[in-house]
């Protein structure tokens, strides 16, 4: 039986928990698109293949420590899954706490993510997948 894609979802992030960059590729096809919008980096930009994912975590090294990527909450729309997420950690040159919350659509087919978007609002993310 054909894993859920809030499960694939799910499990996206407990393998980041538990082993970085690396541990998430298994669950993302190899033709995955991430897309950073203006809106929500100084620094926008498209992620394209597990290269493109590994490219896009590594912008936090040597900016973030103890990168925290959790969601708060997962619901499911068909081939959609939309993560209200918080990408946590401490400012490695000002030693400030990190914390920044957005509502990421997650894209599935086959059962593994074809695409990632962040939105800065749900319903902005809602409006993406109608």
């Amino acid at each position: 039986m054909a894993e859920a894609n809030i499960d694939v979802v799910r499990r996206l992030f407990a393998d980041y928990a538990e082993g970085g960059v690396e541990a998430v590729l298994d669950g993302a096809d190899e033709n995955i698109v991430i897309e950073i919008p203006p809106e929500l980096s100084a620094e926008p930009d498209v992620y394209r293949g597990h290269d493109g994912v590994r490219r896009y975590f590594a912008g936090f090294e040597g900016m973030i420590d103890d990168v925290r990527y959790e969601a708060l909450d997962l619901t499911e729309h068909g081939r959609f899954v939309i993560a209200h997420i918080r990408l946590s950690g401490r400012g490695m040159s000002s030693g400030l706490d990190v914390d920044l919350e957005a509502y990421v659509v997650h894209e599935l087919a086959d059962g593994r993510i074809v695409r990632i978007r962040p939105y800065a609002e749900l319903a902005d993310a809602q409006a993406a997948i109608a």
